[in-house]
């Protein structure tokens, strides 16, 4: 049975084990050329089949494998067109016979699903409309980095209940950590989600809250966190979701209500502005750029974890 990662779910027994690898191979104790004399994945084949653009997902994952000795082969959409080219059960199969694990970014969960189900080797999930594993683990990876620990910290998250919300909510429920969400009414994390974080979290000793302050969310937070306001594909909804976010604008008042120590994280791509002010993600307290190495570090994680 080939071993997925399409949710954060998937890594549940492995995921602080893969924290604490991604962090080793960052800190060259394995998994580098230059203390491994043969590479762990030399020979694999790795597609990265993209409906999505990307910068980070794409150029991370690409470096990833090549750094643990294989080879990636990116398909952009326009070289495959899923569903309207040919079903993502036919492409699953496909792919399968020429490559060890597929790296699939898609708009649609369910397609997701389907092409996963078809597929006999692994599938990595770089984001579709549900969630965004391969983000989070480098978001926690960068967290135990800055804090050293997890469990017992508050992570806040201000804004867009959406795919990385609701990742961070499950992977901060295993790990132990308190997150606090807030969102406008209309624009909640998808409740199927919260409930399957709650029940992590009576487990883990963790706290999941979910309003719509963010200033009380933010209160005693060890860490900010925010996301664009306008995904790829919601674009004819621009202007209605800024009238309703700009209240969700992460600004120095909302991070002086954390604690002093407090560090600010944002995905990427970031938006100067709108869903936070330049002096928090150009400021002091940022660790966007960190964030977005430890990307990297973390796909190689996720690459072993499916492959080695």
């Amino acid at each position: 049975m080939a071993k997925d990662v399409l949710s954060v779910l998937d890594l549940k027994d492995s995921l602080e084990l893969l924290i604490d690898n991604a962090i080793k191979m960052k800190t060259g104790e394995q998994g580098q050329k230059k203390t491994v004399k043969k590479l762990p994945l030399s020979d694999a084949e790795v597609v990265l089949l993209f409906e999505k653009p990307s910068l980070r997902t794409k150029a991370s994952f690409a470096v990833a494998v090549h750094q643990l000795g294989g080879r990636a082969v990116y398909m952009g959409s326009e070289e495959v067109q899923i569903g309207k080219r040919e079903s993502a059960s036919d492409i699953g199969k496909v792919l399968s016979r020429y490559f060890d694990a597929i790296v699939y970014r898609a708009f649609s969960h369910k397609t997701m699903l389907e092409l996963a189900d078809a597929a006999s080797v692994p599938v990595i999930n770089a984001l579709d409309d549900h969630e965004h594993p391969c983000q989070i683990l480098g978001d926690l990876v960068t967290i135990k980095e800055k804090k050293g620990t997890l469990k017992g910290l508050k992570l806040a998250y201000i804004g867009d209940g959406n795919n990385v919300c609701n990742s961070l909510l499950l992977g901060c429920a295993i790990v132990g950590m308190n997150i606090s969400v807030a969102s406008p009414s209309s624009y909640r994390p998808k409740a199927e989600v919260v409930s399957e974080a709650e029940k992590l979290a009576s487990n883990s000793g963790a706290k999941v809250e979910i309003g719509t302050n963010p200033f009380k969310a933010a209160e005693n937070a060890d860490v900010v966190y925010t996301d664009v306001w306008v995904s790829m594909g919601q674009e004819a909804e621009k202007e209605a979701r800024q009238k309703v976010f700009m209240p969700y604008q992460v600004t120095e008042k909302v991070m002086g209500k954390a604690k002093p120590d407090a560090i600010f994280m944002h995905c990427m791509p970031a938006h100067r502005g709108l869903e936070v002010v330049a002096d928090v993600i150009d400021g002091p307290k940022s660790v966007v750029i960190d964030q977005a190495e430890n990307r990297l570090h973390a796909q190689k994680a996720v690459l072993l974890y499916v492959l080695a």
